[in-house]
């Protein structure tokens, strides 16, 4: 394997979702607009890390 095809096969893997931390939220009964929008921008997070 030549170093370029080591380096585009590396790209092409996803990156550690360990990076993605845990998301600190108590959610309300019910639920606010706010706390929903954390969920949502915690898991568009880790999907941007599994993508890569």
């Amino acid at each position: 394997m030549t170093a370029a095809a080591l380096a585009s096969a590396i790209a092409a893997c996803a990156q550690n979702p360990a990076t993605v931390t845990n998301l600190s939220l108590t959610v309300s009964d019910p639920p606010t607009q706010s706390e929903l929008q954390a969920v949502v921008d915690k898991l568009n997070e880790l999907i941007t890390a599994l993508r890569r």
